[in-house]
């Protein structure tokens, strides 16, 4: 018997995992709020650059922004809804490929997801109809020819085109581009892997499909579960809320859908004066919010009061805007903010955002409805930190339990209140949380604990960082005590009115060279309730992480690195740097490790020898950047001590160097030239490289030797305690070595 190695393992690890297909639809109990970034013919409004620019407040709001289709589509104002370039040319009317690159990397790095609209539906020629580019990407050249066009597509009557000859369409017409014929096996692989190329080549989060009515939903399943997006949402054009549902079903769940149904009755609702009409009969008789969002397909209901098409249409909202968007904003589902409406209501919006977060709103959250009449809509939503109430309509009215000082949002015709939305305790938010400013308080020399003359840290990005700060005693302690504050003021009210961040536990102790997790305490949280550190009396440098919720004081001027609490301080991503065969230290093009748990690995990754040595050298950073300064602006990650050697297959330990540490004080490992995989692991603070031997075509017999392989398909020579593929001859197995 012979097969290949590879196909023994492709055999082997599909044994390994449930037969139930995971879900690439949209996540449960998601709670961030989505934007769509642009509008119509917004060419400069929200050009790349633009967007770019606006990376720090934005992605305080929003976790997802959906983008147009970023592929050349011809001509210099183009919506991009007729696209002719799928894998490389991503050059549109909002910018060049390498600004996308830049808009999409800066959002990343503040925690907030690009969302790509994906036009696959259909496609249009360079020069004529039907000529789409070929296209090389991953080793393959792509293309599709006549015989992937639907034989029903007008192009089919036009002389001097290409006849097309593939199977008639599997869902509505459209007529502005060649209809592609989803049942042929190349447009498939195309579409997949163009989906594939989206989130690997370019970064995007996840998928807005575009008219997913033109061609049946089990394609959709189809290309998610072969890309495998966090994300994916599909313009199912129907306010039926039983056309929609079937859609979501035909996907196999693989895929939510803006809730157009819920978009309708909000309209109607408005343009009627009868609040009533936000109210859905669910199961005939329970009161639950119209559209999508009740009993069953909340979790796959993305909200919208309109977007780039209903604007400039007969389906534009007419009525209250904040108002309607304080209804999704307070309700289950993922709500869809339209750009022009958080333009024209900015500040009304954000205090909503603040509300729904407060309360942790979630996108399967459940909603009791407290009153329907003609001048009201009442409910309460439990979120994952407390409760919200949310009153819609002109009537006086409000919810028993709540109180005037639980208000966090009102206006016109709406009103919004939480109960125990941060207020009595800290929650741990990375990326999206950081502040515009920080200010820290405590046993200063500058004073104790004065609420309008704190320590201003500086920013970058998402650090904030102060220098020679002195710490002093406090009465009847041998500590001193220090929290952070985003805003300062004349008493303790004005200073809690906004956001504070401190420790964990009461009274934490932050020694010197230690870091120690940052706990976010919402605006409105009692003074004696927001968690301080405490800290011996002494001179510090301190810097305050949002990227991974951490807080590191190190002795003045001493810089250097600290073995953090493992786990707790793991970054996002993380590359290597060195003497590379792709290049000695350069600082844009490190290699990349991919995240496992508490760990990153990397495979096949060549060193090289240093100048005039017989060793190469490399550590770890947690971001690529133009110059040293970019890249030492965010954590590093290398050796205990000045080039401590790599033993083979023997972990070593490894040291956080903090964000602003010079490059010359952050230390690296030294390494004999070769190919190894290298393993980075935060629950230990250990990095382990061992010889590469990676997965090959080889053949095995019947007579060939026992070899072991992990479960990412990495060849282990010598393997330790863990799951195992063991080939043995022509036996494939699993197997636990304890």
């Amino acid at each position: 018997m012979k097969y290949s190695i590879r196909t023994a393992l492709l055999i082997a690890l599909a044994s390994c995992f449930p037969a139930q297909a995971a879900n690439y639809a949209w996540p449960e109990n998601y709670e961030g709020v989505m934007l769509q970034g642009f509008y119509w013919d917004s060419y400069t409004d929200t050009n790349w650059s633009v967007l770019t620019s606006q990376a720090d407040e934005l992605s305080q709001y929003f976790s997802l922004i959906w983008v147009p289709n970023s592929g050349y589509s011809g001509g210099s104002r183009n919506m991009g809804y007729a696209p002719q370039y799928w894998f490389t040319n991503h050059n549109s009317s909002f910018g060049t490929e390498a600004r996308l690159l830049a808009m999409i990397e800066a959002y990343k790095e503040r925690g907030t997801g690009i969302i790509a609209d994906v036009v696959v539906n259909h496609r249009a020629g360079r020069t004529n109809w039907t000529d789409f580019p070929v296209e090389t990407w991953n080793g393959r050249t792509w293309s599709i020819g006549p015989e992937g066009i639907c034989s029903t597509d007008e192009v089919a009557g036009q002389a001097g085109q290409a006849k097309p000859t593939g199977a008639p369409d599997t869902g509505e017409d459209f007529n502005g581009a060649r209809d592609l014929d989803h049942t042929n096996a190349n447009v498939q692989d195309n579409v997949k892997n163009y989906t594939l190329c989206l989130l690997e080549k370019y970064g995007y989060a996840g998928f807005r499909y575009d008219m997913v009515k033109g061609y049946a939903g089990r394609y959709t399943k189809l290309y998610n579960e072969y890309s495998k997006p966090r994300f994916s949402v599909g313009e199912y054009w129907d306010g039926s809320y039983d056309a929609v549902a079937a859609w979501i079903e035909s996907t196999g769940r693989q895929s939510a859908a803006f809730d157009f149904p819920c978009k309708y009755a909000i309209n109607d609702a408005f343009a009627s004066g009868d609040m009533s009409k936000l109210v859905w009969k669910a199961n005939g008789t329970t009161d639950q919010p119209a559209g999508m969002i009740h009993f069953g397909y909340a979790q796959y209901s993305v909200t919208f009061i309109d977007n780039h098409d209903t604007y400039r249409d007969s389906n534009k909202f007419t009525g209250n805007v904040v108002a309607a968007n304080a209804f999704i904003l307070c309700s289950p589902g993922t709500p869809c903010i339209f750009l022009p409406h958080w333009k024209e209501h900015k500040d009304e919006l954000k205090a909503l955002i603040d509300a729904r977060n407060a309360a942790g709103v979630h996108n399967m959250s459940a909603v009791r409805v407290l009153k329907a009449t003609r001048d009201c809509y009442m409910a309460e939503v439990t979120g994952s930190k407390g409760t919200l109430a949310v009153k819609i309509g002109p009537a006086m009215d409000s919810p028993s339990g709540y109180s005037a000082a639980d208000i966090r949002a009102t206006g016109t015709d709406y009103c919004v209140w939480v109960k125990n939305g941060g207020g009595t305790g800290g929650e741990i938010i990375g990326g999206t949380s950081a502040p515009a400013r920080l200010y820290m308080l405590g046993n200063l020399s500058t004073g104790a604990w004065l609420t309008d003359s704190g320590v201003t840290l500086s920013k970058n990005g998402d650090i904030f960082s102060a220098k020679n700060v002195s710490v002093t005693k406090a009465a009847d302690s041998e500590y001193g005590y220090i929290s952070f504050v985003t805003s300062l003021g004349a008493d303790w009210d004005a200073v809690n009115s906004a956001d504070r961040y401190g420790a964990s536990t009461k009274d934490e102790v932050l020694a010197a060279g230690k870091s120690a997790r940052l706990v976010r305490f919402a605006a409105g949280v009692d003074a004696s309730a927001a968690n301080s550190w405490a800290v011996a009396p002494g001179t510090y440098d301190f810097t305050v992480n949002f990227s991974n919720m951490t807080v590191t004081a190190t002795a003045a001027g001493e810089g250097g690195g600290d073995t953090p609490t493992p786990s707790v301080d793991m970054p996002e991503r993380l590359y290597i740097l060195g003497h590379l065969d792709k290049g000695a230290w350069l600082t844009d093009t490190g290699v990349e490790m991919v995240r496992e748990g508490n760990t990153f690995v990397a495979d096949n990754v060549s060193f090289e020898a240093a100048p005039e040595s017989t060793v190469g050298y490399f550590a770890f950073v947690s971001s690529l950047g133009a110059d040293w300064d970019a890249v030492n602006s965010h954590d590093r990650f290398g050796a205990s001590v000045s080039d401590a050697p790599v033993t083979v297959g023997t972990p070593t330990d490894m040291r956080a160097f903090r964000a602003g540490v010079d490059a010359s004080s952050a230390y690296s490992w030294a390494i004999a030239p070769g190919t190894y995989a290298v393993t980075a692991d935060f629950a230990t603070m250990k990095v382990t490289v061992k010889k590469w031997s990676g997965v090959t075509d080889a053949e095995i017999t019947d007579n060939a030797p026992a070899v072991y392989y992990n479960m990412q398909g990495m060849r282990v020579e010598n393997p330790e305690h863990g799951i195992y593929i063991r080939v043995a001859g022509s036996k494939v197995s699993k197997v636990l070595i304890p």
